[in-house]
């Protein structure tokens, strides 16, 4: 009888290690769906740094290693990585897109932001033309829809309201969203729409895209079918709601005159979330010289544009390459300094862009260029980032 008893908890334990054998084998399929593509590159990504940090501009001076002055890709993964102009929620209106799946028609998804070591990312809502009629409603679901996108995340996305919501989401190695709007018509004919969106989590709205609206003429319609004007009285005024809401002013699209008309009414920094530098490629979506220098004047940002057509004279002929990103940057450094340089590619709107920047898995690819072009470690965090941060908390909090 006792041999019979150890034979039976002999096969019992037999079986157990057998079992759990088999579990260790077979570990990837009990995760969540699609982590077994994103955790190699979670493990890598400059999000899961932040927890090393309270706040990411001590990141400049409290960095110690010295492998990150010789090594451009450790520097990359190691700094805050923010776009703050993105068209991924277009191609879910469009085609169908998810943001949580790897696309195959899609510049960028939270894979490729992982891959290419992005933390902090502005989607825009674009609003096409057939839709802007209605645009407040459209723009209230494209924010619906990336909202839906945070639930289904798996808690690897979260859409950020605030500075310390930023420092919070990448300090849990999230993805960081925030929103902003492209095209005023989103706001029609009643600048209380301004703290509504605010509300909803909106923290920038492009006066304009190339359509004129209520509040003022674009820069394309200023340019190609000669339109005067530049802010309307509406348009002062939602100048100034903004302002005292906390909403950033994005002045890319905007003509020339109401850029000018914005600079002399707001008193809070603005931006340019994707424009380039109309000296290098005189382009009516590029700002002049003179452009550039008032934003830098009144402590803002401008996020370089990623789009071949904006980068070069002959590239929508002929294409570019991220030397000529580098060029416009090395521009704005010399014009204005290195405090108001940023990232704002363009991703998914439709844009052809540089050929050895094709997607958001090559951000890389530019630390690297700007490391190799003489950009020291801490103008390189600025312009990958802390520019961005520095503006977005000043005005929104």
């Amino acid at each position: 009888m006792r041999k019979s008893k150890k034979n039976i908890l002999f096969k019992l334990l037999i079986s157990a290690a057998a079992i759990s054998l088999a579990v260790y084998l077979n570990r990837d399929n009990f995760k969540f769906p699609g982590w077994n593509n994103i955790e190699p590159t979670v493990k890598t990504a400059g999000m899961n740094q932040m927890n090393l940090y309270k706040d990411p501009e001590n990141k400049i001076t409290e960095m110690k290693d010295s492998t990150e002055k010789t090594d451009p890709v450790k520097l990359h993964f190691d700094a805050l990585v923010a776009d703050t102009h993105n068209d991924f929620l277009w191609q879910v209106y469009d085609k169908g897109a998810d943001l949580n799946k790897r696309n195959s028609f899609t510049q960028s998804d939270i894979y490729k932001f992982r891959e290419g070591g992005l933390d902090i990312q502005v989607f825009a809502v674009w609003i096409p033309m057939k839709k802007v009629k209605t645009s407040y409603d459209f723009t209230i679901s494209q924010i619906d829809r990336l909202r839906e996108f945070q639930t289904l995340s798996n808690g690897q996305f979260e859409i950020a309201g605030n500075y310390d919501d930023i420092i919070r989401i990448t300090g849990e190695k999230k993805l960081c969203g925030l929103i902003g709007i492209e095209g005023g018509t989103a706001v029609e004919n009643d600048a209380e729409n301004v703290k509504r969106f605010f509300d909803m989590g909106v923290r920038y709205i492009g006066l304009t895209w190339n359509n004129s609206n209520l509040i003022a003429t674009s820069a394309k319609d200023a340019v190609l079918n000669g339109k005067k004007g530049g802010l309307t009285e509406f348009g002062k005024e939602v100048v100034k709601k903004m302002n005292g809401t906390g909403m950033l002013i994005d002045v890319s699209h905007l003509s020339e005159a109401a850029f000018w008309d914005v600079i002399e009414i707001s008193t809070q920094p603005i931006i340019a979330s994707h424009s380039n530098c109309y000296s290098i490629d005189p382009h009516y979506r590029n700002l002049t010289d003179e452009q550039i220098k008032a934003i830098a004047k009144g402590n803002g940002y401008i996020g370089i544009n990623f789009y071949d057509e904006f980068l070069a004279p002959d590239g929508k002929k002929n294409g570019a390459d991220i030397e000529k990103i580098i060029e416009h940057i090395d521009h704005i450094k010399e014009t204005a300094g290195i405090d108001f340089i940023g990232i704002g590619s363009d991703f998914d709107g439709g844009i052809s862009p540089p050929r050895d920047l094709r997607d958001a898995t090559q951000y890389p690819e530019l630390t690297k260029r700007l490391f190799e072009k003489g950009y020291s470690p801490d103008e390189i965090r600025k312009i990958l980032g802390l520019n961005f941060l520095r503006v977005f908390k000043q005005v929104c909090g």
